[in-house]
């Protein structure tokens, strides 16, 4: 009897380890395929930047280049004045990104830290403004931007820096990683003789990098490819960013595909290579978004 439970067991064990192999290959295949439909599409990307105009319109699809170059980069910058535009989209995403970083941690650590009435109201209508559509605020923006006499690139310049802490999901997300750390910290800051700043700058800032982060990072991407706020308030080609840019370069009757993807790689670029660099505080900021409510 003994033998034979042990044989069974053995039997029941090596079912079981087979039973959680198969699904561990099954889980990676599936992941695998899941990668390749998300990489899809920056493939065809990279290769209609390479292919030539007769290539990219032929059907059934070409998806190897017969003859691989550079001329869709050439062709492309020499349509608009890329140098220009560049220069316009970094001089709007650096202060909407500093903006951004700067308001929402200011209110995200006042919403976990500090104790002033109705704190818990106030949140709540900056959280419910997540459910406003950007479309619905737009006219009085517009209106409040050209009363001011701000036209042009200048219109979106500053507000991007004033104006940048109204994203609502990242105060939310500062706000839940300055909860996550222990009040005891602050106490014996206060009881050293700092004052709030300083338990924000010294104390508060260095530990939430991860966060801190993130939000740089989703701003950048954001405000990196906004087309339509660029398209309602910059009146001048010298004013484009390179989003407008792209628009100018698919022609209106002769479709220019393969250069727009040439561009459109050139514009991604800078996103990948952020990304790349900030994924792993990308990844440890979601994970530690929710850990204390």
């Amino acid at each position: 009897m003994d033998a034979s439970s042990a044989a069974v067991k053995y039997t029941s064990l090596k079912r079981a380890k087979s039973r959680t192999k198969a699904v561990k290959v099954l889980l990676i295949l599936l992941s695998f395929l899941l990668a390749l439909v998300f990489a899809f599409p920056l493939y065809w990307l990279l290769r209609g930047a390479f292919v030539n105009h007769a290539e990219i319109l032929a059907r059934p699809p070409v998806f190897f280049p017969g003859a691989p170059g550079f001329d869709n980069f050439r062709l492309g910058l020499e349509r608009i004045q890329f140098l220009r535009q560049l220069w316009n989209s970094v001089s709007i995403v650096v202060p909407y990104v500093i903006g951004t970083v700067l308001t929402t941690s200011f209110a995200g650590y006042a919403f976990a830290k500090l104790r002033f009435p109705l704190r818990g109201l106030w949140f709540t209508l900056v959280i419910s403004t997540m459910m406003l559509p950007s479309a619905v605020t737009l006219l009085p923006q517009y209106s409040l931007y050209t009363s001011m006499g701000l036209a042009g690139k200048p219109a979106l310049i500053i507000p991007a820096f004033f104006c940048a802490g109204g994203n609502a999901y990242f105060v939310f997300l500062l706000r839940q990683f300055f909860m996550t750390i222990p009040g005891e910290l602050s106490e014996a800051a206060k009881i050293d003789g700092a004052g709030y700043f300083r338990i924000y700058s010294r104390i508060m800032l260095p530990l939430i990098r991860p966060a801190m982060i993130v939000v740089a990072l989703f701003s950048f991407i954001n405000c990196w490819n906004e087309f339509f706020y660029t398209m309602i308030y910059l009146k001048t080609e010298a004013d484009y960013t390179l989003p407008m840019g792209l628009y100018i370069v698919n022609g209106m009757r002769i479709p220019n595909y393969e250069q727009v993807m040439a561009l459109a790689l050139v514009v991604t670029t800078p996103c990948l290579v952020f990304f790349l660099i900030g994924n792993k505080y990308f990844v440890e900021g979601i994970a530690l978004t929710g850990i204390k409510g």
